[in-house]
Parts: structure tokens; sequence; C-alpha cells
């Protein structure tokens, strides 16, 4: 009934060690990287099935699979539009794939916890941190007895901005220091994960934390994945690989969620007049058009 099935996968490791015990990977393999991250952002919020081990070891370089005949068809057009140069033009990345190595470690993540974390990336870049502090429950982080008290929710707001002081930077107000989307409709912090995650460790006791399985190793694998981006960019910025996909999986709701679609419409209002604003929700299609890279 249990059957383990292998394959042998030719390839050379993303990262290298030097004498000295520092991680090195090479500037040409930061496509590779980024590759890796989107496609633990994509197990992580979207399919719920995901690789928790991509440390550097498991990670490879490896030569593209040679590809299979096309038995083309199509009339004389079609044939045409294929000897196009921009059709040929293939980018620097296409000369190797990503191997993944190891699938002992897998997690399962919850759908809650799927639409939660789409939830709190959004309500993070609009510094709403009384919504991302709700938010806890539904990532099966706090217990309840945090939420239902009015004054330790209060302080556990006010101690979870703190903490995002300490791992984001909003920049200034000319801009510096943050990234924009959409001509800079969207400003998105600077992030460091790893000090987001200290920062939060050091709450845990306070309030009592739940930290199942799956977000230790979730955790630890988007650490990784980062460590390595930022030995090949050290101006590497997670949320702005996080961020198209939460935007992406909030605007399309393929499961319509109830969770998804009061966020969104609570993204759109006004804080201070709870009414529409029209330009909150330019900004938002505005910084979806961009990264679907349309006209905006």
């Amino acid at each position: 009934r249990r059957v383990l099935v292998m394959e042998w996968v030719d390839g050379t490791r993303l990262v290298t060690m030097t004498p000295d015990g520092c991680a090195i990977v090479d500037e040409e393999d930061a496509p590779l990287v980024r590759i890796g991250l989107k496609a633990t952002l994509l197990q992580l919020l979207e399919t719920g099935v995901m690789h928790t081990d991509p440390h550097g070891g498991n990670l490879l370089r490896g030569p593209l699979a040679p590809q299979q005949p096309q038995h083309s068809s199509g009339g004389l057009v079609a044939r045409l539009l294929r000897l196009l140069p921009w059709r040929r033009r293939q980018p620097e990345v296409a000369r190797h794939q990503l191997l993944y190595l190891d699938f002992g470690l897998i997690a399962d993540v919850p759908l809650q916890v799927r639409d939660g974390l789409v939830c709190a990336v959004m309500y993070i870049v609009q510094r709403r941190w009384g919504r991302v502090a709700s938010l806890f429950n539904r990532l099966m982080l706090l217990p309840d007895w945090v939420l239902e008290d009015a004054d330790t929710l209060r302080r556990f707001t006010a101690d979870l901005e703190a903490a995002a002081d300490s791992a984001l930077d909003f920049g200034d107000a000319e801009g510096e220091g943050g990234s924009g989307i959409g001509g800079g409709a969207v400003r998105l912090p600077q992030l460091r994960f790893a000090a987001l995650l200290e920062q939060l460790a050091l709450l845990a006791p306070r309030y009592e934390f739940r930290l199942p399985p799956y977000f230790l190793n979730n955790a630890r694998a988007l650490g990784c994945l980062e460590g390595m981006a930022r030995v090949a960019d050290p101006d590497f910025n997670i949320l702005r690989e996080m961020y198209p996909f939460a935007l992406n999986k909030l605007l399309l709701n393929r499961a319509d969620s109830l969770v998804l679609r009061s966020t969104i419409r609570d993204l759109v209002r006004d804080e201070q007049t709870g009414r529409l604003s029209g330009r909150v929700a330019l900004d938002l299609a505005s910084a979806a058009a961009t990264l679907q890279g349309l006209p905006r």
C-alpha cells in the first residue's frame, strides 16, 4: 500500500557555501530564486499543498527538458507568426529550470488560513492594524480570549503595530524606502520577513499563540527563500512578490469566499466616512492592471 516513487534529476545547487560558511547565490540565478518564491506563494495562497523545506540543498538549477517536436498545424499565418523575432526570443532564465528535491515534508494549509493570509497582506499595505489583528483567529494563531476581550485586543493591536514598525519600512512622505505599483498608486513597504517572525515570536508567550506545524514549516520555507533572494539581490522585497498573488486572489475570488468578499468591500471604503472611496478603488484597479501588464 505504500510506494516510494523517486526520479533522478541532473542539476547543480543554487546555493554554494564559502569556506567560512557564507552562502553564495550567483546573480544570474536570482530569477530562479524568484521562481521558487512564486511557486511557494502559489502553494501557500492558492493550492494549499506546500513543499515546506525549500532550503539551498533542495533547490537545483537544472537544464531545460528537451522540447517535444511539435506537429504543427494551423494555416500559413500561424506558421509565419511562430517565425517572428519576438516569438523566438527567450528570457535569460529559460536556459535553466528550477528543480525541487525531497518532498518528505509537505504541509496542508487550510482554506481559511489561505484566505486570512491574503486579507492580511492587503491590510498590512494599508496599515490597518486593527483589521490585521482580527485576522489572527482566522489564521488559527490566537486563542479566542484575546479577540473577545476589548482591552486585550487593543493591547495586542498596539503590540502588533510596534512589531510591524520593526520589520516594515513604509518610507517617508517623498516615497523613500517603499516601492510603488500602478504608477505609485499603491506603495508597498519594504518587508524583512525574518525580522517580522522575530517580533511575532516575542509576542507569542504574552498572547498564548498557537503555532500549528503548518505555520512553522511555512514560515521556515519563506524565510529560507527570502534569505537566498537577499544574497543575490540585497534590495529584494518579499512583499512585492506576495502582493500580486494576494491582490489577484482577492479580485478573482474563484471560491466565492465570504471573507475575501467582505475584505474587498472594506478595502475600498473610506475609514472615516464608511463610504465607498473611488480613489482607493481606482488605486487597486490600477495596481492590478500594472501587475497584469495592462494599461491603467
